[in-house]
């Protein structure tokens, strides 16, 4: 009796429909998308993507000749079938893997689509996670990370009126992470719209960022003579130093709600 109990218990919890309803929907995209039947794709599994090789470039450029052969064929299912993926990952807070699909649109469209597809799916993927904070994690956000939420509301508050302009730089920089702006934004009062539209502007420098990557990654593979990984470290670094700046004010004003909260705690526990 226990048992079922817990298992009602369980199928009537919102974040279980949350995740069932986005992986159904992830699901039936992979099934009514056309297979991968193409002959670049013969010799490639997970098991090789995950299992890695000790041909690196070998590896990548076989990845690299996959996508572009389905892409090839079939246009449009290759846009939904991408899109899809990278919205999931990102509603579900799974860290790394849009780092990956960023850099690999790039490679796979021209820079004006790959832009596109990164910052409306980020977005996208964004308002997703915003909604089920909204709708669903309204008490548990704040009861397990009151740290990060204090954080999220001090900043977002040392900007006073200017919301749009707060929205922007929470995304372009770390001041707080990104997982926990889509998740916390809505408990704070940001708006949907100003959530959405300005999260993508933010998204802006960090989707060109990876296009250029994926682009340079790719012209790499193909060329000849060259070290794929040292050329791509090279450029991904100095990419990086244009960035570093606006990194450092953001972790910067990141240390200083930090102290802000820690000393605003030490005083509530003294008095």
């Amino acid at each position: 009796q226990d048992t079922s109990q817990n298992m009602a218990g369980l199928l009537r919890n919102p974040l279980v429909h949350y995740f069932a309803a986005l992986g159904l929907v992830t699901a039936t995209t992979l099934y009514c998308v056309p297979s991968v039947v193409q002959e670049e794709c013969k010799g490639l599994s997970l098991g090789t993507f995950l299992g890695g090789s000790s041909n690196l470039k070998a590896m990548t450029r076989d990845l690299l000749s996959c996508g572009e052969s389905y892409k090839a064929d079939n246009p449009m299912a290759a846009i939904v079938l991408y899109s899809v993926l990278y919205t999931a990952f990102l509603a579900a807070s799974i860290p790394g893997c849009t780092t990956i699909l960023s850099i690999l649109a790039g490679a796979l469209w021209p820079p004006y689509i790959a832009i596109v597809l990164i910052v409306f799916n980020s977005g996208l993927g964004g308002m997703c996670a915003y909604t089920l904070s909204h709708l669903m994690l309204r008490g548990s956000v704040v009861a397990r990370f009151p740290k990060l939420f204090e954080k999220l509301k001090r900043s977002i508050d040392s900007f006073g009126s200017n919301i749009w302009f707060a929205m922007i730089f929470l995304r372009v920089t770390p001041l707080v992470p990104n997982w926990f702006v889509s998740l916390g934004a809505p408990l704070v009062g940001m708006p949907a719209h100003v959530f959405f539209v300005g999260g993508m502007i933010g998204f802006i420098p960090s989707g060109i960022f990876h296009c250029l990557n994926g682009r340079a990654l790719k012209n790499l593979i193909n060329s000849t003579g060259v070290d794929p990984l040292t050329s791509f470290l090279t450029l991904f670094g100095l990419q990086f130093v244009v960035l570093l700046p606006l990194w450092l004010c953001g972790k910067r004003k990141a240390n200083e709600l930090e102290r802000e909260i820690d000393n605003d705690a030490t005083q509530k526990k003294t008095s």
